[in-house]
């Protein structure tokens, strides 16, 4: 499982650029220690168990939560306005768009999963069985995020014209119910809400990350302001190996890790076993030159197909620490 689960409706996807306010949290108080404030998601391991904590307590870090967040983006514009230092390991299409609206942020750290199991996913009563049934249909997606991403590839796949389709931009918390009440009549989401989406609304998938495509495009990755990298390197490589490690507990600890994951999130017993079921393992590093490359790939992929509003040099916003 990854550490949290992967942006804002319309114009705030944008995350127009902010000026940073307030005073870096990372600052060393009277008694030397250091704050950090993290963002968090719906299903996070780090913030339930208490060994991240105690970690970085530790090393004089003393950790301040903030969220939970339903994904990516909205952590983007909290860390950008200096509300938190990082955001929480989401999908990289949408910190590629905040980057390209001008936010001064930075990758740091990023991540790669094994299956990737984000799909599209319909009802069964709605009378599509395949991505070329989408045709004439509506779709929920989260804009220029992970969503989008997967219906364009699809679409691209199966030679369905793109404008054939209707793009419903709604984060999970308004697709949900959306697409439980038929209002769309697809939904294209990963890990956490498509499992529960399976056990609410019997949804099946027509078309999946992991099985369809042949490359990974979107990556998960954690961003922190230019200035507070240039300031506090040594905190971020104490905060991001506090991450790893627990990523390496989860992946070897699966239903453990879910189970105690599930205490923001509170899904069903028979979703936890969905996820439990799929063990997706995930590679964790500080941003290198794999990471760089990889993001890049991505990135250009999602630039060629209009998911994101421009090309973007990944290595002109990443730190290697």
């Amino acid at each position: 499982m990854t550490l949290s689960r992967r942006n804002l409706l319309g114009a705030a996807l944008a995350l127009p650029v902010l000026a940073a306010c307030g005073n870096n949290e990372a600052a060393a108080s009277a008694d030397g220690r250091k704050k950090v404030r993290l963002t968090y998601g719906a299903i996070s391991v780090p913030k339930t168990r208490g060994v991240f904590e105690k970690t970085l307590n530790d090393q004089g870090i003393d950790v301040e939560w903030v969220g939970p967040f339903p994904n990516h983006a909205p952590t983007l514009q909290a860390v950008a306005t200096n509300t938190a230092d990082f955001s929480f390991g989401g999908s990289s299409t949408p910190a590629d768009q905040a980057l390209l609206s001008g936010n001064k942020l930075v990758y740091v750290a990023w991540s790669s999963s094994t299956p990737r199991t984000s799909a599209i996913i319909v009802r069964p009563e709605s009378g599509i069985n395949s991505v070329k049934d989408l045709a004439g249909k509506n779709v929920a997606v989260n804009k220029a995020g992970l969503g989008e991403f997967l219906l364009v590839a699809a679409l691209e796949k199966y030679n369905v014209p793109r404008d054939s389709v209707t793009f419903t931009y709604l984060n999970p918390p308004d697709a949900a119910p959306a697409f439980g009440s038929g209002k769309v009549d697809a939904w294209s989401i990963w890990s956490g809400p498509l499992e529960l989406a399976q056990v609410q609304y019997k949804a099946k998938s027509i078309f999946t990350d992991g099985t369809e495509l042949d490359k990974q495009i979107d990556f998960g990755t954690y961003l922190v302001r230019e200035d507070y990298a240039k300031k506090e390197a040594d905190t971020i490589k104490k905060v991001i190996a506090a991450y790893k490690a627990e990523q390496d507990w989860a992946n070897a600890n699966p239903a453990d890790a879910q189970k105690i994951g599930n205490a923001v999130a509170k899904y069903p017993d028979a979703v936890v076993d969905l996820l439990v079921k799929n063990n997706v393992q995930v590679t964790w590093s500080l941003i290198n030159d794999d990471g760089i490359s990889q993001l890049q790939a991505g990135a250009d992929w999602l630039t060629d197909h209009k998911v994101l509003s421009g090309k973007i040099n990944i290595a002109d916003h990443a730190v290697k620490l």
